[in-house]
């Protein structure tokens, strides 16, 4: 019996502070939780978007997409495809006033939408977010 205890105590904190790595990166899996939406919404524009709108969701993007980029646990090519996703999301735009109509837009963006919403999810499982964080 007395043997049991420090191996209980040891199972415990293994699980605990070994078993995931999601318990060190909380704060960044809140800020991707914060952005579901505008993933989303980036992935399917409503018809009634405008480029300010776009523009404006991706700019949301920028400082979680770089602290994505610079963390170790997630791998070059899938942050990659993050950043690579947003710039081609604004090349697309580029030169188009931000009060003129997305719609025009919808269908050469569509697979870059859903590129970026599947790196999104991508990170979401390599950081092993929990699902049962709310943006907040």
């Amino acid at each position: 019996m007395r043997r049991s205890g420090p191996l209980l105590i040891a199972a415990v904190v293994l699980v605990a502070c070994g078993g995931s790595s999601s318990a060190s990166n909380v704060a960044l899996c809140q800020d991707l939780t914060n952005l579901q939406a505008t993933v989303v919404f980036l992935a399917a524009p409503p018809p009634t978007a405008t480029v300010g709108d776009i523009r404006g969701a991706l700019d949301k993007l920028d400082a979680t997409w770089e602290a994505v980029h610079d963390h170790p646990d997630v791998p070059d090519d899938e942050d990659a495809a993050l950043l690579a996703s947003r710039q081609d999301y604004r090349d697309a735009i580029e030169g188009v006033g931000d009060d003129d109509a997305f719609a025009p837009f919808v269908a050469s963006t569509a697979g870059i939408g859903q590129g970026l919403e599947r790196s999104y999810e991508a990170v979401r499982l390599r950081l092993a977010c929990p699902a049962s964080l709310q943006p907040g």
